[in-house]
């Protein structure tokens, strides 16, 4: 068995996380990920992109086959489960803050996406994402006055994403503390 990969595309860490709330098949994951679901109207993933992901974690041993349900739409419905060490590598991933600010848009979204089905608080991410935030915008500032026009225009735009970025997480934010008001 080969080892957890810690480097998947995004669609396989989305069918992963999936996976690891609750054995599953790939007709009720590509449901959730299909154009206006509930995943899939953020980061949409292709019923054959699914099934491809489902091989690949498969071929890594983060999943695993646990049964099959029967269908009225075709073939016996293979299910499948998250290994314990997939559940953990899941978890961690989830906690982790983006890196890259190109990121934020696919990356983050979908690990607040997954958070929120796991009824979880994105507030702890939402902070370290603050901090990587800071340290771009950092490293940024440091270089928005250097070269010619078209470089200075190039780290403007960059700045503007780490506004949009920031005014990103306070909605986060905010969302998530009136949502523990409601509840708590």
């Amino acid at each position: 068995m080969k080892q957890p990969d810690l480097d998947l595309p995004l669609a396989e860490w989305i069918v992963l996380a999936v996976m690891a709330e609750r054995p599953s098949h790939g007709f009720a994951v590509a449901a959730l990920t299909a154009e206006g679901a509930e995943i899939g109207e953020f980061w949409y993933i292709s019923r054959p992109m699914v099934y491809r992901s489902i091989t690949r974690l498969a071929e890594r041993g983060l999943i695993t086959p646990v049964g099959a349900e029967e269908s009225n739409r075709g073939p016996q419905r293979m299910i499948y489960a998250a290994t314990r060490s997939a559940k953990t590598t899941v978890s961690r991933w989830l906690s982790e803050p983006v890196t890259d600010l190109f990121d934020v848009r696919a990356d983050l979204t979908c690990k607040l996406l997954l958070l929120r089905r796991r009824a979880t608080s994105p507030t702890r991410l939402v902070e370290r994402q603050r901090v990587v935030i800071d340290e771009i915008e950092e490293s940024l500032r440091a270089k928005e006055h250097a070269g010619d026009h078209l470089t200075r225009a190039i780290y403007a735009w960059r700045l503007e994403h780490v506004r949009a970025a920031r005014r990103f997480l306070d909605a986060v934010d905010v969302d998530s503390t009136q949502s523990a008001v409601k509840t708590g």
